[in-house]
């Protein structure tokens, strides 16, 4: 009797630690299977669209952009720029690549703002939370600094200037402000864990001229600790 105790005392400590281990690997690949669903749906779009218009719309990020410098700041925000190493950004065709894409995607929900209060999103953290969060140290100043360049991506703007687009599979798109060029996807809708890194993902429009539209990562660092990057998800789906 005592060596039975003894044996389910073992599997009860192993139980204990490669249960959770089990579980968070079982989460994982459920999230990248979202991920790739989510994926494919809005790149698909953007690709119908892109057809549907019967030309390469100009509006994308220039496959070998190097964003502009800040010159000068103040208060924590970038109040004057530098020219950009090689401007190949264009957005002359946006509105009408937009309108286009609305059509390609099946929307049940847009918020044109306070995505937060019409039930749009969840409440996500901002880029400026994730940088205190990550550098104790820095003040509302050296925050400001460190995310002048992705003002958008303010957990305010988020929640309350940023257009919203709700997909009938529950996939949301928040848009940066309502630039078709760049984005995030949370791919489980507000189903948690909503944190970026996890199921909340930045994306960029990219391509050159007469190149096909590609998704790609997008610059600022919007990855809650624990999570992986959107360049890193793409490459785990042979992106």
């Amino acid at each position: 009797m005592a060596e039975v105790l003894i044996t389910l005392g073992i599997i009860g400590v192993v139980a204990a630690i490669t249960l959770p281990v089990i579980s968070a690997n079982v989460q994982k690949h459920i999230l990248k299977n979202q991920f790739k669903h989510a994926y494919n749906i809005v790149f698909n779009g953007f690709r119908q669209a892109e057809v549907n218009l019967g030309y390469h719309p100009m509006c994308y990020y220039g496959h070998d952009w190097v964003g502009a410098p800040c010159l000068k700041y103040e208060n924590g925000n970038c109040v004057q720029w530098g020219e950009a190493e090689n401007p190949t950004n264009q957005g002359s065709d946006c509105n009408v690549f937009r309108n286009e894409l609305q059509k390609t995607l099946k929307l049940i929900k847009i918020c044109k703002g306070n995505g937060v209060a019409d039930g749009c999103i969840p409440e996500y953290k901002g880029y400026d939370t994730i940088v205190a969060e990550n550098n104790p140290d820095f003040d509302e100043e050296q925050v400001g600094n460190a995310t002048s360049g992705s003002t958008n991506w303010r957990e305010n703007s988020i929640h309350t200037k940023n257009h919203i687009w709700v997909l009938a599979d529950g996939t949301i798109i928040v848009w940066y402000g309502k630039d078709t060029k760049l984005f995030a996807i949370d791919i489980n809708g507000k189903k948690g864990p909503n944190k970026w890194g996890y199921d909340v993902f930045q994306f960029r429009l990219i391509s050159a001229l007469n190149k096909p539209l590609w998704l790609s990562g997008s610059g600022a660092s919007m990855v809650e600790k624990g999570g992986s990057s959107t360049n890193q998800m793409l490459q785990s789906i042979g992106q």
